[in-house]
């Protein structure tokens, strides 16, 4: 009766206080979104605090708590932490101070059964990013209340609580059939290509934001079918206790009645502290608690800055942007052609995929204020500025400075200044000066909380801050350019702007921060140099043509012979054995996904500054053009990056809106006619169904849907810990998208920063990318140093892109990029090509290493 009227009388929950459990998992963070009463919920680490400290500090503070997934058992302190001293007070009942309601998910939901003495064994299936029918049993107190059943639910686990071992106090609420019931829903389902539909604005509080397959067509036989089909435990609840579980995942964004099932929950809290008069007991948040618990007030290590811009009170310089429009358009390899015999150092990134939605901007600057490299395991930054002078700065652990909080300062020094408001223009997007540049995957050891770098990692020269180890700034971790003259293209309007910085305000320079070498020092300086990029336009645009973005010809034979010419770190034999032991460690529950790569290479015989800007003008680019391409110099330690990326890492824009669009699952186009050659019939057209069929068998694939998923939700993760939880969205979940020799799985996932958070620290809190990861992210990333042999990924796996002073950034993944380095013990130089994919328990080893082959075959110099 009470349930019914609180259920009636629909009541207020945004005062209780839940405390989740965090047991390293990549997906927790997604919980927030399903909670009505975001601003008291707190999220700890399950090894965060002692159990003494927790029971007599932590657990007063809150009314219900939340045991999150995560990799490994329960049986294993190491996995589960604080979790089992809980989950044992509970069945204490000279504990009764500590008893609070309890929802486990999936590790949580096998902990709380291996608590009360169940088995945990192998699933029958293993079962990760696949949907399933969950079927209800009617309970009194059920978090299933006013679920329609059977509905999809979303599963990542390995693991399950043996039925048979259950103890009588554990009721089971739910259950699944172990068959295809999503493979069958997608085969009546049409694939969406992308840009086929508008989005719609949903409300805020609606439980229908996620995406789900409609349901399987009816059998008649369906009844007789399952009887004889494995049936596994999806939930349960004890008895007496207010204990629940669920093996699925409530939280992804393909699961159904999520919001419900939480709002069950936060019900159920309330009965029972009615029931128990425990309400007492709760002390108020004005206690004096850890605030480094505390996610919502994100108590990160906050960088300075804020969302529209890198705000400091202690700002050093302020400069003026200036631009004009330049006369014509014209491609930006026209200015290049025209330059590169003077050896300009070059940043362009290139969108140079025209048929792309978002190949809008294109940026080149020949000619940046200065560059800096930076090595993380000698925390060394070296810097070269634009008249060819050299120092080092050297960053202590100390003063808890990283790379990731040296950038933020840095572009905390250096101003725009604001201009009056004309309607929107001061919410104008794109870059504005600023950073471009890269953070290598190994940027990992100071972006990942909790990640140590293993001794097979670490670097044994011992020299001092100005005499750096020579292998490692020769493939640096991170790099970039700071650009304060450059060419703006955009390929929506067709035009060309010149644009640069001028000195509003000095000061002396500092080399920590060499704000004074940024920016001309007077107008007339700038307008001299705009005159100068109005006439070279103008000279190339009346000489010649723009250069025709040709690509390769269609069906071309014999790509795979450039890949001869590359040698993997791991060969074929050794990639197919680590393969299997990520199905292994997968198996075992280590992890759910693990993006296995390797690098190909090779010497080439490039010994010219022109023939770098060639190999990616007259090949790269229109062999395998993409919207995320690039050619980035750093002179100093003679390395050249050419990508040609598909995929977006994340973007900022100056309102505070934080884009991320992961690419997983690929298949190769057909481009050419596959009839016999007999066949006389064809039109040579035949090949245009094929292709459109691959689309079809891409979007119908189980497995590659399960990776693209699986990111999804890690993606929602990462931004729901620097964004307001409520505004993550998934606004296209697995479009198709189309490239020159693959077809892709590309969601798109958005949310809006919190107001503190600037874009350094945004992409800090999502670095590495998860699609080159795995989830759970750390626990993958522990698990990829030692089956890729510790061999570093450098520059590959990373992201590449700009931070502009206006507060706006966008970055790629580093994939389908050349990386070009001086070998000193070689004549000629070093071309690398990192390759690889991501690893489920449905992978097929030898059909992964050809996946591998395909995606690097289409960067491999000829």
């Amino acid at each position: 009766m009470l349930k019914q009227t609180m259920l009636t009388k629909d009541p207020d929950l945004s005062g209780l206080k839940t405390l989740i459990i965090d047991n390293y998992d990549s997906y927790t963070f997604n919980l927030l979104q399903l909670c009505n009463n975001q601003t008291n919920v707190v999220v700890i680490r399950n090894d965060q605090f002692t159990w003494s400290k927790f029971k007599q500090d932590i657990l007063p503070h809150f009314h219900n708590i939340i045991i999150s997934p995560g990799p490994g058992r329960p049986e294993r302190s190491s996995d589960f932490g604080i979790c089992t001293p809980l989950l044992e007070a509970q069945l204490d009942p000279t504990q009764s101070q500590y008893h609070r309601p309890i929802f486990g998910i999936c590790l949580g939901h096998q902990g709380i059964a291996h608590i009360l003495g169940a088995k945990v064994t192998y699933a029958p299936r293993i079962m990760h990013g696949r949907m399933s029918q969950i079927h209800v049993q009617e309970h009194e107190n059920s978090i299933f209340e006013g679920c329609d059943a059977p509905f999809w639910a979303v599963r990542y686990h390995s693991l399950v609580v043996d039925q048979a071992s259950l103890p009588e106090s554990l009721k089971i609420t739910a259950y699944c059939y172990e068959n295809d019931d999503d493979v069958e829903a997608l085969r009546t389902s049409k694939y969406l290509a992308d840009g086929c539909y508008v989005e719609q604005p949903q409300p805020e509080d609606a439980d229908d934001l996620h995406h789900f397959l409609q349901k399987p067509p009816l059998q008649m036989n369906r009844k007789t079918k399952e009887e004889n089909t494995l049936i596994t435990v999806m939930g349960f609840q004890h008895c007496s206790l207010p204990l629940w579980g669920v093996q699925f995942h409530p939280e992804s964004v393909s699961t159904e009645h999520g919001m419900r099932m939480m709002r069950n929950f936060a019900i159920e809290t309330l009965i029972w502290y009615h029931q128990h008069k425990q309400q007492a007991t709760i002390i108020s948040f004005d206690s004096p608690l850890d605030p480094a618990v505390s996610a919502l007030s994100c108590n990160l290590t906050t960088l300075s800055g804020h969302v529209n811009g890198y705000n400091n009170s202690n700002s050093t310089a302020t400069y003026r942007f200036v631009s004009r429009k330049m006369p014509g358009w014209i491609d930006a390899e026209s200015i290049i052609e025209q330059l590169k015999e003077t050896n300009p150092t070059v940043s362009w990134l290139d969108s140079s995929r025209k048929e792309s939605n978002y190949s809008k901007m294109s940026i080149l600057s020949i000619d940046p204020a200065f560059t800096m490299i930076y090595s993380t395991l000698h925390r060394s930054i070296r810097f070269q500025n634009r008249n060819g002078n050299e120092w080092y700065v050297h960053l202590h652990s100390d003063k808890q400075e990283d790379y990731f909080t040296y950038i933020s300062n840095l572009l905390s020094q250096c101003q725009l200044e604001k201009e009056p408001k004309h309607g929107d223009d001061d919410k104008k997007e794109g870059f504005e000066g600023g950073l471009i540049g890269y953070f290598g995957y190994e940027m990992k050891r100071e972006s990942m909380a909790g990640y140590v770098t293993p001794i097979e990692q670490q670097c044994q020269h011992r020299g001092e801050s100005n005499d750096p180890c020579l292998r490692c700034m020769r493939e640096p971790d991170a790099g970039f350019q700071f650009v304060d003259r450059f060419w703006r293209f955009d390929h929506l309007t067709q035009t060309v702007e010149a644009c640069c910085l001028v000195k509003t305000t000095h000061h002396p320079n500092d080399q920590h921060y060499p704000n004074e070498d940024i920016g001309f020092d007077t107008e007339q300086q700038a307008q001299d140099w705009l005159d100068q990029a109005t006439i070279l336009v103008a000279k190339i645009s009346t000489t010649t043509m723009d250069i025709p973005m040709t690509t390769a010809t269609q069906g071309k034979r014999g790509d795979e012979n450039n890949l001869s010419l590359l040698t993997p770190d791991m060969q074929h034999e050794k990639y197919v054995h680590a393969i299997d032991q990520c199905i292994l460690e997968i198996g075992e529950g280590e992890s759910y996904e693990l993006c296995l790569t390797t690098r190909f290479r090779c010497d080439h015989q490039l010994e010219k500054h022109t023939d770098l800007i060639h190999l990616y003008t007259h090949y790269l680019r229109k062999n395998n053009p993409a919207p995320y391409s690039a050619l980035l110099q750093f002179p100093s330690c003679g390395m050249t990056l050419l990508s040609s990326s598909p995929e977006r890492f994340l973007s900022v824009s100056t309102t505070g809106v934080a884009e991320m669009k992961p690419i997983k699952g690929t298949i190769g186009r057909v481009l050419t006619c596959i009839c016999e050659e007999n066949e006389t019939s064809c039109d040579g057209s035949c090949w245009v169904d094929q292709d459109e069929q691959r689309k079809q068998d891409l979007w119908q694939d189980v497995k590659e849907r399960a990776e693209n998923l699986m990111i999804v939700d890690l993606i929602r993760n990462d931004l729901a810990q620097v964004c307001h939880p409520s505004t993550v969205r998934v606004p296209k979940l697995m479009h198709v998208e189309t490239y020159q020799k693959v077809h892709h799985l590309v969601s798109t996932v958005r949310g809006s920063l919190l107001p503190h958070v600037n874009s350094v620290e945004t992409i800090r809190k999502c670095f590495p990318p998860g699609s080159m990861t795995g989830a759970p992210k750390l626990r993958s990333v522990q698990l990829l140093d030692q089956l890729e042999q510790h061999r570093p990924r450098g520059v590959y796996s990373g992201c590449l892109g700009y931070f502009s002073l206006n507060g706006s950034a966008d970055f790629n993944v580093v994939i389908r990029t050349a990386v070009v380095t001086d070998d000193p013990t070689q004549e000629g130089l070093e071309v690398s090509v990192g390759g690889g994919g991501a690893i489920t328990f449905l992978s097929d080893p030898e059909q992964e290493w050809k996946e591998t082959l395909l995606k690097t075959r289409s960067v491999a110099p000829r």
